[in-house]
């Protein structure tokens, strides 16, 4: 009979992939996803901008704070990897309209 939960004794690794499709305004500021363990995350976060040309830009926001030059123009997509991650979030700006943000992201952790 299979053991389910308890594979081996020692710290075991978790990979979790999320995407979500959200729309945002040049104003727009969504948090996407929160870190309610106790564990050390961290991961590679993608930000793929469906807009068109002239639409909002997409930033990226990292525990609270915006990612430093990380804007994902119109027609764009854009991956970064980031370790120590308790939020992430979008926010829109540079623009007039709405736009359509496919975020995808890998979150890794020991437990």
């Amino acid at each position: 009979m299979a053991n389910l939960g308890r594979c081996c004794d020692t710290s075991c690794c978790v990979n979790d992939a999320v995407c979500c499709t959200i729309d945002i305004t040049e104003r727009s500021r969504e948090i996407i996803w929160t870190n309610v363990t106790t564990f050390l995350i961290n991961g590679t976060i993608m930000v793929e901008n469906n807009g068109s040309p002239g639409s909002p830009s997409a930033g990226l926001i990292v525990n609270e704070a915006p990612v430093t030059g990380f804007i994902v123009a119109p027609g764009d997509c854009r991956s970064i990897t980031l370790n120590d991650l308790n939020s992430i979030g979008i926010v829109g700006a540079d623009g007039p309209g709405t736009a359509n943000v496919k975020v995808s992201f890998s979150l890794n952790y020991k437990f």
